[in-house]
């Protein structure tokens, strides 16, 4: 019923109200209220699990959810279409912002959320998110606005629906918003699994030349007026036009890097001035290869970009990797005494990829030492 004096409606209540190492709960049994009191060695949890923890489900159809167009038999929970005010509060997914999300961060006292904007064209907005009404965001984010609450926001760029002039409209209306504190822009990402769905493509050289234009020129408008450059592309337009990465000071606070922007200028500084080792094959996608090639040139290490055959070839980067598709192209190669390493980012907390291999599994399947890494800084 309460913890430390406070009710409990839900799991991020008890999580909020219990940081300490002692926690006086308030339970209701039967008829009857009594109060325990626990504590607890620091670091250690409570092992209280509530009814009711289960993250909300989406229940948009957007033109581009990347969970629409996965392939059969990957992890369950790779399934799972979240739009949940709470999980964006504490674990930073985007959420659609509805009025009622809007009204449960404003009741709770959620004090940042991060916001799936698209478009702030309420009709075009209600189109790519599948929906048959307009779906307005502005208004949301002033509500936000007025009770303290802090937006990140960010827009998955789609040729021909939101790129553009439209694009430029949408950056302009969140850059007048003060609580929009930053943004991402991330190219649309496709599979070959888009059978029956919207057919939509991702932006080519030209087109993702046209967005860092665009982008550029409001970074130097907020550098000018925010000293900072607010308004950030995904790394995959600097790979799609072939431009330099910026430095990573360029990106300052950011903390889009799970959204795939500043990862490689990470990347670059990590491995800056290193002295290197023994060598080996480094795996990677085709997005990052030639930047780590760049990195390792003269060394003991040879990068080994692996085509993505279970999503498709339009999607590069190395997080998305299977172990499938990583065994077959190591057994291809000439890997005979090599060391192989493989990005951390292939694999869940659990330690398994998108098909459920696991290190151990990829180093007896391709028959020589594999390890992972967080970084190419990690090996140098």
């Amino acid at each position: 019923m309460s913890c430390n004096g406070s009710p409990v409606n839900d799991w991020v209540d008890l999580l909020s109200m219990s940081f300490s190492s002692r926690a006086s709960l308030t339970i209701s049994r039967g008829p009857l209220n009594r109060v325990i009191k626990l504590k607890r060695r620091p670091g250690v949890p409570w092992g209280i699990e509530l009814e009711g923890s289960q993250t909300r489900h989406c229940r948009n159809k957007c033109i581009f959810c990347f969970i629409d167009q996965q392939p059969p038999d990957l992890r369950r929970s790779l399934n799972v279409k979240d739009d949940d005010v709470r999980y964006s509060f504490l674990s930073g997914t985007y959420i659609t912002l509805t009025s009622q999300q809007a009204d449960e961060a404003i009741d709770r006292g959620f004090s940042s959320l991060h916001v799936s904007v698209q478009t702030t064209d309420p009709i075009l907005r209600g189109k790519m998110l599948g929906l048959q009404k307009p779906l307005a965001i502005l208004p949301q984010i002033d509500r936000l606005a007025d009770n303290g609450v802090v937006v990140e926001a960010q827009i998955v760029e789609v040729p021909g629906w939101n790129n553009g002039g439209v694009l430029e409209r949408s950056i302009a209306d969140l850059y007048s918003r003060p609580n929009v504190d930053i943004l991402g822009i991330v190219p649309v990402g496709l599979t070959k699994w888009r059978e029956g769905l919207e057919r939509i493509t991702r932006p080519d050289r030209k087109e993702a030349g046209k967005t860092l234009e665009i982008i550029e020129t409001w970074q130097k408008k907020a550098v000018k007026e925010r000293g900072t450059p607010w308004v950030y592309p995904a790394d995959e337009y600097y790979s799609l036009t072939g431009k330099e990465i910026p430095p990573l000071s360029f990106y300052e606070d950011c903390s889009l890097a799970p959204n795939g922007i500043g990862l490689l200028a990470q990347m670059i500084n990590d491995c800056s001035n290193r002295i290197y080792s023994e060598g080996g094959m480094i795996i990677t996608g085709n997005m990052a290869a030639p930047y780590i090639r760049k990195i390792t040139a003269n060394t003991g290490y040879s990068v080994l970009p692996v085509t993505n055959t279970l999503m498709g070839s339009q999607i590069t980067v190395a997080g998305l990797l299977s172990g499938k598709d990583v065994v077959n192209t190591v057994k291809q190669s000439d890997s005979d005494g090599l060391k192989v390493f493989l990005p951390d980012a292939m694999f869940n907390h659990n330690g398994v990829t998108l098909d459920e291999y696991t290190v151990e599994k990829i180093s007896e399947e391709t028959g020589v030492e594999v390890i992972s890494a967080a970084s190419i800084g990690e090996l140098l």
